[in-house]
């Protein structure tokens, strides 16, 4: 069962996330501040719902604080819908970007196809003929 956090300092934001995405089978937990939140804590979630605009440490704050340490997709939530806003987010290392407000299938969809990614097999080899090239490794295999 995939775990997700989301953090938001709207309460009914929260209420309303967890339950929609607990339906889905997901295991949900919650915050309303993100200062006090380690990255150690964070690497044990496989997915990441952050809004922008919460006081003391925001989003993008919290976003740049983490991302170095946390690997797993970290989606914004968010009534920030300046495309600044957007491109700022995704260059801080954000996967996505849901503008408040949002339909819940919208927000379960997106959910969903990014921990869908995350269990795909990466494929780093080109085969042609005999000769097999490993991308990652920067090398080639003949098998």
């Amino acid at each position: 069962m995939p775990k997700l956090l989301v953090i938001d300092d709207d309460l009914d934001m929260l209420a309303l996330v967890r339950t929609a995405l607990e339906k889905d089978g997901y295991q949900v937990d919650t915050e309303a501040n993100a200062a006090s939140l380690q990255p150690a804590r964070c690497r044990l979630y496989d997915l990441l719902l952050l809004d922008v605009m919460m006081p003391g440490e925001d989003g993008f704050s919290f976003c740049r604080r983490i991302r170095t340490e946390v690997d797993c997709p970290i989606l914004f939530l968010t009534a920030k819908a300046e495309d600044s806003a957007l491109v700022q987010g995704f260059g801080l290392g954000a996967d996505d970007y849901i503008k408040k407000p949002f339909s819940i299938a919208e927000l379960r969809a997106r959910v969903s196809a990014h921990l869908r990614r995350e269990v795909r097999q990466p494929t780093h080899i080109l085969r042609r003929g005999i000769v097999h090239f490993d991308i990652q490794a920067k090398n080639s295999i003949c098998w």
